[in-house]
Parts: C-alpha cells; sequence; structure tokens
C-alpha cells in the first residue's frame, strides 16, 4: 500500500509540467502566428490563399517547436522570426496591408540615424502595442531556457508526427495552389516573403555600391541647341513629402502660398503624379532616364547633371539632405559643384538655410549657362521640426506622436511645413530675378504623404501599395520675362500642356527641353516644354513601380477611395 502511494507522488508536478509545457507551445505558437493572421485580414487574397498563409506557416512553426523539450530555447532562436514579426505588425498599423517590402529594407540602410530617432519618437505610441506582444514573450522564453524548465518530453514527441504530416499536407497545398493560381509564396506568405525581399535588398544595395564602375563609361552626347551665346539659368527644387492636396496653388482653402500666389510667370500643372512613393527611387526618376517602365536602366547610365555638363552647362548640387550613400547622392556628386548642408550642420538645417550657398553660386556663375539643383528636407515627419517658430501661421501646431486624434495638429504643423517651402521658392525666384538674363525655376516633390485622411486611417508614405496622397504631387514652373522673350515656344508649350497627364518621369525630359539640353536620349513626348508631348498610342495607364522595381497600373495597387479623390481632384485615373 505504502509502494504504491509513494510511487504516485511524483505523477503531480510531472503532470504539471506537461500542462505548463503545452499552454507555453500553444502561446508561442499564437504569438508566432499573429501577423499572418493579420494578414489574412488586410491582403487581397483568394480564400486559398488565406488559408496557405496561416496554414503553412503555422505547421512549420509547430514542427519546429517539437523538435525540442527546451521551448524556451527554441523561441530564443526563434527571434529572426519574431523581429519579422513585430516589423510587419508595426507596417501593418502604418499602412493598413503589404509585406515587409523591399524598399522597407532599403530604408533602413539609407535613411540616416538623426531622421530615425526623429521618426520613433513620434511614431511610439504605433509600436507600444506590439511592444507588449512580443517583449513578454522574449522574456518568457529567456527565463524558461535560464531555469531549465523544459516540456514534458512524451508531450513533445507526440506532437512531432502530426506536425510532421500538417507540414508536409500544408507544403502540397501551397504547391498546387501557386501552380494553379496567381498566388506565389514568395510574394504572398509571411515570412518568406519578408526573407526574399531581404536578400532583393541586398542585391540592389550591392548594385547601388557598383553603380560608379558600372555607369562610369555612359555618355549623353549632349550638346546644347539654343544659337546664342546669352547665359541661362535653371534650377529645380525637389520638393519633399510635399502633396498637392495642401497647396493653394492647387485649390487649397488655407493660404499656403500666399507668397506664389502673387508671382509672375508661374505655371501649374494640374494632372501630375508621383511614380513612386519612397525618396530613394522617386528622386532618381527626377534626376535620370529611370522611370516605372525601365527603372533598372539607372545602374547603369548616369543623370541629368552629367547631360548638362556635356551640353556646356556648370552644375551644381545643393542638399538639404544627410549623404546616405544612395543612387541620390551618386546622382547629385556628378555635378561640378556639390554640398551637403548637413555634411557641416548635422543638426536640423531649415531648407532657406539653401539660399546662402545658392545666392554664392549664382554669382559666382553669373554670365555663365549654369544648372543648379535644390534637395530640400520639405515636410518630412516630424512637421514641427520643418520650420521655425516665426513660421507658425496655424495653430495649435503640437502633438504627442502620431496619433489619429492629433490630426488637426499635425495638419496645422503640416500646412505650416508648406508655407516654409512656398517662402523658400518665393526667395529662389527673387534671387533669379535679380540676377537678370534668361532663368527658370522647376519644383516639384519626390512623393505625398497620408495623414489619417479617410476611414483607413493611413499615416506616412512608402507604402507597398500606394495612396492618392503619397502620389498626387505638385508641380510649378517659372520662367523669367527674359527667358519667356527668349524661348516663346517653349514658354508656350508649358503653359499649354499645364493641365495634360504627366508624372514624373516627365520632369528629366522637360528640364532638358527647357535647357535646350538636346541628346537622343531625351523623350519629347514626355516633355511638357515640347509639342510633341502626346499620350503614345494606344494611351498609356498611370504607373507606379512597386517594390519589385515592377510597374504597376493604378488598378492593382490602388483602393477605391484613391479612385474616389482622383476624381475630386479632376485627375486622369489612367
Amino acid at each position: 500500500m505504502n509502494k504504491t502511494s509513494n510511487n504516485s507522488k511524483p505523477s503531480a508536478p510531472h503532470s504539471k509540467r506537461g500542462h505548463e509545457g503545452l499552454t507555453w507551445f500553444m502561446l508561442f505558437l499564437l504569438v508566432l502566428i499573429i501577423p499572418n493572421l493579420v494578414l489574412a485580414v488586410t491582403e487581397q487574397l483568394t480564400a486559398g490563399g488565406r488559408v496557405a498563409g496561416i496554414v503553412m506557416p503555422l505547421a512549420v512553426y509547430g514542427l519546429i517547436m517539437s523538435l525540442s523539450r527546451k521551448t524556451g530555447r527554441t523561441m530564443i532562436l526563434m527571434f529572426p522570426v519574431l523581429f519579422l514579426g513585430a516589423f510587419q505588425m508595426v507596417l501593418t498599423y502604418l499602412y493598413g496591408r503589404g509585406p515587409i517590402a523591399v524598399d522597407m529594407w532599403l530604408n533602413l540602410v539609407t535613411t540616416n540615424s538623426g531622421e530615425v530617432d526623429e521618426l520613433l519618437s513620434q511614431l511610439l505610441p504605433a509600436i507600444v502595442w506590439v511592444v507588449v506582444i512580443y517583449v513578454p514573450t522574449i522574456a518568457l522564453a529567456a527565463t524558461l531556457w535560464a531555469k531549465k524548465r523544459w516540456a514534458n518530453g512524451a508531450m513533445v514527441k507526440a506532437l512531432r508526427l502530426p506536425a510532421l504530416f500538417a507540414t508536409a499536407g500544408a507544403l502540397l497545398f501551397t504547391a498546387l495552389l501557386s501552380g494553379l493560381t496567381p498566388y506565389s509564396p514568395t510574394n504572398d506568405m509571411f515570412p518568406l516573403n519578408a526573407v526574399c525581399n531581404l536578400g532583393m535588398a541586398f542585391g540592389r544595395q550591392t548594385a547601388s555600391v557598383e553603380y560608379k564602375e558600372t555607369s562610369k563609361d555612359f555618355r549623353f552626347y549632349a550638346k546644347c541647341s539654343f544659337e546664342d551665346k546669352e547665359p541661362e539659368t535653371l534650377v529645380l527644387v525637389i520638393g519633399e513629402t510635399s502633396r498637392a492636396d495642401n497647396w493653394q496653388l492647387y485649390g487649397y482653402s488655407r493660404k499656403t502660398n500666399p507668397l506664389l500666389m502673387q508671382v509672375k510667370g508661374l505655371t501649374v500643372f494640374t494632372n501630375y503624379m508621383s511614380q513612386s512613393n519612397t525618396t530613394h527611387k522617386s528622386v532618381p526618376i527626377l534626376l535620370s532616364l529611370a522611370e516605372a517602365d525601365n527603372y533598372d536602366i539607372l545602374y547603369h547610365t548616369k543623370g541629368i547633371m552629367q547631360a548638362f555638363r556635356e551640353a556646356g552647362y556648370h552644375t551644381v548640387f545643393l542638399s538639404n539632405q544627410q549623404r546616405n550613400h544612395s543612387f541620390i547622392d551618386f546622382l547629385g556628386e556628378q555635378a561640378d559643384d556639390c554640398l551637403f548642408l548637413r555634411d557641416s550642420h548635422p543638426d536640423n538645417a531649415y531648407d532657406t538655410d539653401l539660399l546662402v550657398p545658392l545666392a554664392q553660386k549664382l554669382a559666382r556663375q553669373k554670365g555663365k549657362r549654369t544648372f543648379i539643383v535644390l534637395h530640400t528636407y520639405g515636410s518630412h515627419f516630424s512637421y514641427a521640426d520643418r520650420y521655425p517658430d516665426f513660421m507658425r501661421e496655424f495653430k495649435n501646431d503640437q502633438y504627442d506622436g502620431a496619433k489619429r486624434e492629433y490630426r488637426p495638429q499635425l495638419i496645422n504643423a503640416y500646412d505650416n511645413s508648406i508655407c516654409q517651402t512656398d517662402l523658400l521658392l518665393r526667395r529662389i525666384i527673387e534671387q533669379l530675378a535679380a540676377q537678370g538674363g534668361s532663368a527658370a525655376m522647376v519644383y516639384t516633390s519626390d512623393h505625398g504623404e497620408d495623414i489619417f485622411d479617410d476611414a483607413r486611417h493611413l499615416f506616412l508614405h512608402a507604402s507597398p501599395f500606394p495612396s492618392f496622397w503619397q502620389l498626387h504631387v505638385p508641380l510649378v514652373v517659372w520662367t523669367s520675362p527674359a527667358y519667356r522673350e527668349r524661348h516663346a515656344d517653349i514658354a508656350r508649350c508649358l503653359n499649354a500642356n499645364r493641365r495634360k497627364r504627366a508624372e514624373s518621369n516627365s520632369v528629366f525630359h522637360t528640364l532638358l527641353t527647357m535647357g535646350g539640353v538636346t541628346t537622343s536620349y531625351r523623350n519629347d513626348s514626355l516633355s511638357l516644354a515640347s509639342h510633341s508631348l502626346t499620350p503614345p498610342f494606344p494611351p498609356h495607364r498611370r504607373l507606379f513601380i512597386d517594390d519589385h522595381n515592377e510597374p504597376r497600373p493604378y488598378s492593382e495597387c490602388m483602393q477605391k477611395e484613391d479612385f474616389e479623390a482622383m476624381q475630386r481632384h479632376g485627375i486622369n485615373m489612367k
């Protein structure tokens, strides 16, 4: 009797350990699969795609977890998957849908540390709930491992075979699905898509590192077609995160462009969209032959600085952004003079600080043909840091992070940043006018921004699927009286084309036309300064360059809210 009693005592803790082990096992599986459950709701997939996106990863996770009694250690070793899950959840919170894209990985290496600190300090509300899920999970796993609290061996062994069969079945189902439907695990299944995109990002980063070598022999063989020897000054100002919706020139109810509204010789292009919602793609499209239809031409050709230099212009690149060893830097460095303000001013510099070096360059090159590019910091979040106190036209402009309830304050700050751009452009025009002679200025932004504009509650930019507000950006051109007189035909074309459909790949060719730069690479059918600006036959669809550098028509990447907004603004949807 005593023997039986003694034998029964160890069973209680043994059973308790088994129940604990099963609880930990199921808890860790739940945490691992949360991103897949969320993506099954947010992504535009078939029913089969949603099932595969949950069942396949769940089966694999279950199989991995069943390989060892040391459940806590297994979870720690799966930290990369947890990191990807947390990253994916934050992006889903911000953008509403889409996987961890190639562009997101590239942003990690092309965004400077100051910008990251500034952004994270405002996005804490968006990531707190993610931290609440993942940090305790990692802490629990570490505790179980440190205290050697292993799961019941019999339980783990019993789960192993079903997990193996489930994995095999899920693999077969996924293979059949991808063979019979457009479903692609490398594009549509998390975390496989995130890992594949990371590999693609490494490839693109390598290509950018090798760019100077692969493009070193490229030439435009450009010449200047202007027969007279009169000086010409042409300035391109590249805005940052400036959307046309908040420009008074585009019908906005607020006076965000009070200075530009008074300028004569200004042409506003009202049917214009950016081809990208990321800076590291959209700016090269403005400065090179790259476009949504053929973005990879960027990797072995040079940019607009090279074309103007070959045509006899002195070229200058002035930037208020930090170097990040990207194509923007490489294209800017092709100029005769290249200055990054933040090389000597690492702290926040306002865009108006560019006016001093601009005046110096203009004075030095007076009487010569000069082409200048100014790359501004514009309206990049956090908006309230983009302008000095005396530019606080719209109040209250203070907010505690990127929260929907702060939209009025965020809009006030954003509109103040547009006023700062308005001031900058007016001062540039004044400098060019004071210079005398034939002068012109072109302004456009790289992309726009979401600011909790509709029921989707989207914020920021660079999402894998763009919104109307991320792509609808301003494009304005100013020409001096002397320019309009000397190049009357170009001035007439600019005015005649101001309502025609155009995208950011037109800027490169428009600038070449305005500067009289002739080259076989110039495409006048894309130039807003040319009579030849006509849609190809049949008319091409508006395009967005996606995460894999492929052109996507709006019908494949936008939602009904975006098409409704385009219709309200009179923008051609095709």
